[in-house]
């Protein structure tokens, strides 16, 4: 009999399988990708097949052999839930094991210091919505993006400047909603997960992922994982400094990329009212100076950022995200002279600067996906759950 623990690794194993396969898998496909033994796989394949985790299609004939059962994750068996807290809104994203889109539900206002706890209202109710919209779906849990450092522990949110958040206990005032009473529900940077979904784009690479937004944030990725650090932060290019003693960031420290390439301090710096959209700011900049300029000043200004990640990190792929995606090909040659002028890693050879997938919402999906992940990791946890007790 396989142990617990390996009984576990191997029913994960099978429907990371499934989930990532481009086509439904036979059972003997199964066996030959994830190299366990065809008994085996079969008999844990009907426990996921009985929990609804994985759904088996119309058999298909191949020959004179038995008909191919072809197997996928199962749609609409149960709900995992994103929200993503943002400067200008809130938004709530529920999917299924597969991946697809529930429910989805937003709500527009200024959240700053003052609406925290209006802003965390909303945020209930959304999960509300987004769960009665889901019907009898047990949820399997919660995680909420938010544009700031996290503490690991109990998801409070110890900074957020482009919120001016400080120290507010996110997870706990969630978990105090009845929307939200009994669920797994966690806290994580909004950057660190918008790059989830390049890391489904490329797996097992090894890249710099920089998103411009709000604010500018990013992650590290070696070999198809996101690298952590001490304290869950890895990735902050936004704080880093490219200008000393340079303009004032909302961190509060001087010079940050931040200061020069998020959407607050370019919009601010141009004169121009928060009704510019994000997507819209350098067409709006352009209409008020020369476009050149002002892809010059954020190319190079990214480019040191790169630079100097790329000397600490021996990396050759940078992915450009958020506001920063659509202008990937005009900043391309101008952060590329820079890295070329800055960084060793061109001696090996040349550093591929790119564009993300170009999701609209990265971090919301990201969230959702997050939330959606302790089904893949523990399976036989969701499969000995009672029927008679969802996680509803």
């Amino acid at each position: 009999m396989q142990s617990t623990h390996l009984r576990e690794h191997n029913l994960s194993t099978l429907l990371s399988t499934l989930a990532s396969a481009e086509a439904p898998l036979s059972r003997a496909g199964l066996a030959k990708l994830t190299r366990l033994t065809k008994p085996t796989v079969s008999k844990l394949v009907e426990e996921l097949v009985a929990a609804g985790l994985v759904a088996e299609g119309t058999p298909v004939s191949a020959g004179a052999g038995r008909p191919m059962v072809p197997l996928s994750p199962a749609r609409g068996t149960l709900l995992a839930i994103g929200l993503e807290v943002a400067a200008d809104h809130i938004s709530c994203l529920g999917i299924d094991l597969t991946g697809e889109a529930i429910s989805q539900r937003t709500e527009y206002l200024r959240v700053t210091a003052a609406s925290a706890e209006e802003a965390i209202q909303h945020c209930a109710a959304l999960v509300g919505r987004v769960r009665a919209d889901a019907g009898s779906l047990p949820t399997v849990g919660v995680v909420a993006a938010v544009p700031g450092r996290i503490a690991p522990d109990d998801g409070r949110v110890l900074s957020a400047p482009n919120l001016d958040w400080t120290e507010v206990p996110l997870v706990g005032r969630l978990l105090a909603h009845p929307e939200l009473a009994g669920l797994p529900v966690r806290a994580q940077n909004d950057n660190r997960l918008s790059v989830l979904t390049e890391i489904d784009r490329r797996p097992g690479e090894s890249f710099i992922y920089l998103r411009g937004s709000t604010g500018v944030g990013g992650a590290v990725v070696l070999d198809g994982q996101l690298l952590d650090g001490a304290h869950g932060w890895a990735g902050e290019f936004g704080h880093t400094v490219v200008v000393p003693d340079g303009a004032l960031c909302r961190c509060g420290r001087r010079g940050c990329l931040e200061a020069y390439v998020s959407y607050h301090s370019l919009r601010e710096r141009a004169g121009l009212g928060d009704d510019v959209r994000i997507e819209d700011l350098v067409d709006a900049l352009s209409r008020h100076g020369d476009r050149a300029e002002v892809i010059g000043m954020i190319g190079r200004s990214l480019g040191l950022a790169v630079a100097n990640a790329l000397n600490v990190l021996d990396l050759a792929t940078v992915v450009l995200s958020g506001y920063l995606a659509p202008i990937a090909d005009e900043l391309e040659p101008v952060i590329r002279g820079t890295v070329e002028a800055h960084a060793l890693a061109v001696e090996a050879g040349p550093v591929r600067i790119e564009r993300s997938d170009g999701l609209a919402d990265p971090a919301l999906r990201g969230a959702a996906r997050a939330a959606l992940q302790p089904v893949f990791s523990a399976p036989g946890e969701w499969i000995a759950r009672e029927p008679s007790t969802p996680a509803r």
